[in-house]
C-alpha cells in the first residue's frame, strides 16, 4: 500500500462514521473495514464483527474485489463465535473450496466444519456426526442422545436378578452422544496401528473390537479426546441402560420376547448365533438409532461393581465406590443366552481381563 492509501487507511480509521469513509476506494475501504473487524474481535463483540466483514462481501458484490481464502476462513471463525452457525458453515466450506487440502488452516477448517455442524443441530435426538481425528480419518459415529429420566433395573418383572434392584429413576439432566455401532476393528486399529488385537479369524474391519479389557477401552477413550479435542468417554452404566431400553420397559427394547433375528447370541435366530461376532449394525437400530445395544459383545462401562442398586446415583453419572477392581459390562454377546440380553441385567469383570465376548462403546459429552 502507497503512502497515499496509507493515509487515507488512517483518516478513515479516525472518521468511520464520516462521509470521507464512504469515498474511499473500494479496496481501501475493504482493508479499513478488516481492521475495524479484526478490532471488534479483540472486544469480543462477535456479532458487530460479522456485520463489518459482512459489510465487505457487500464491497465485492459492487466492485468485483478479490476475497482471498483467508477471509473465509476467518469469517467462519467469527461466526462460530457469534454463534451464527450457518454462516460459519458457508464460510468454511468456501474456504475449502478454494484453498483445498493444501490450506494453511486446512486441518482447523475440518475441525470447525464439524463443530458448527453438531452446535447447529444441538441438542435434537438422533443427529449423527463423526468428529475428525488429527492423524487423519474420522472418529466413530456418534448419536445424540436426548435428557429424560427412566426407571433403571428390571421393570419388566421378567426373570429378574437381585442385582437388577432397586429399580429406582434415573433423570439424564443433558443430552449425550453414543456411538451408533460398537467401537469396531476399523476405529480401533487407528489408535493402534498395527493392531495386536487378535480378531479369533472372524474378520476385522466392520467386526465390533474384541479382546479388550476395560483398561484397553479407556486408554482408546483417551486417545480418542486427544485426537478430537472433544471428551469422549466410557459410557456410565445408567446412561447404558436408558441409551439400550431407548423409552422401552420391556425385555428388550422391542418387547419382551427375543424373536428372530433381532440380534447375535446363543438362540437369537441369527447366522452368527454361538459363533462369532456379527458385523456392526447387521441388525436393526433401536428408537434412539444405535445398533447392537443388545448382543453381539458384552460393553464395558465406566461403573465399579455394586451388587445391588441400593446408593447409585439418582443422575446417571457413573459410580465410583464398591468393587473398583471389576467393572460392569452390559449388553451380553454373541455366546449368551437371551436372558443375558435383557436391558436390565448386569455383569462385571476384572479391569484387565480380555475375552472374545468383550468389546465396549463409547459417549462424548456435548457442549451447548
Amino acid at each position: 500500500m502507497n503512502r497515499l492509501a496509507q493515509l487515507a487507511l488512517a483518516i478513515a480509521l479516525l472518521f468511520s462514521a464520516s462521509p470521507i469513509a464512504a469515498q474511499l476506494p473500494p479496496a481501501i475501504e475493504a482493508d479499513r473495514l478488516l481492521v475495524q473487524a479484526e478490532r471488534l474481535v479483540k472486544e469480543k463483540d462477535y456479532d458487530s464483527a460479522l456485520e463489518t466483514l459482512d459489510r465487505i462481501l457487500v464491497l465485492q458484490e459492487e466492485h468485483d474485489l478479490n476475497i482471498p481464502a483467508e477471509f473465509w476462513f476467518k469469517r467462519a471463525q467469527i461466526a462460530h463465535e457469534a454463534d451464527q452457525h450457518d454462516k460459519a458453515i458457508d464460510s468454511v466450506t468456501r474456504y475449502l473450496e478454494i484453498a483445498g487440502q493444501e490450506g494453511q488452516h486446512y486441518r482447523q477448517a475440518l475441525e470447525l466444519l464439524d463443530a458448527a455442524e453438531l452446535e447447529r443441530a444441538w441438542p435434537q435426538p438422533g443427529v449423527v456426526f463423526s468428529d475428525a481425528l488429527r492423524g487423519g480419518g474420522r472418529g466413530p459415529e456418534m448419536v445424540v442422545i436426548p435428557a429424560g429420566s427412566f426407571q433403571m433395573g428390571c421393570v419388566s418383572g421378567l426373570e429378574c436378578l437381585s442385582d437388577e434392584k432397586p429399580v429406582h429413576t434415573v433423570t439424564i439432566p443433558q443430552p449425550f452422544t453414543v456411538s451408533k455401532y460398537e467401537i469396531t476393528f476399523e476405529d480401533y486399529d487407528r489408535f493402534t496401528y498395527p493392531s495386536k488385537v487378535d480378531d479369533e479369524g472372524w474378520g476385522r474391519g466392520w467386526h465390533p473390537i474384541i479382546n479388550v479389557s476395560w483398561n484397553d477401552a479407556k486408554e482408546y477413550v483417551a486417545w480418542l479426546s486427544s485426537q478430537t479435542g472433544q471428551q469422549y468417554r466410557l459410557l456410565t452404566e445408567a446412561e447404558w441402560e436408558y441409551a439400550a431400553r431407548a423409552g422401552s420397559e420391556t425385555k428388550y427394547s422391542w418387547g419382551n420376547e427375543i424373536g428372530r433375528n433381532r440380534a447375535n447370541c446363543d438362540g437369537c435366530g441369527s447366522r452368527w448365533d454361538n459363533e462369532m461376532t456379527a458385523p456392526a449394525g447387521s441388525f436393526g437400530s433401536n428408537a434412539f438409532g444405535l445398533h447392537d445395544m443388545h448382543g453381539n459383545v458384552w460393553e464395558w462401562v465406566e461403573d465399579c461393581w455394586n451388587d445391588s442398586y441400593t446408593g447409585a446415583p439418582p443422575d446417571g453419572s457413573a459410580w465410583p465406590r464398591g468393587d473398583c477392581g471389576r467393572r460392569v459390562l452390559r449388553g451380553g454377546s454373541w455366546f449368551s443366552l437371551p436372558r443375558s440380553l435383557r436391558s436390565a441385567n448386569r455383569s462385571r469383570d476384572s479391569t484387565g481381563i480380555r475375552s472374545s465376548l468383550y468389546g465396549f462403546r463409547v459417549a462424548r459429552t456435548l457442549s451447548p
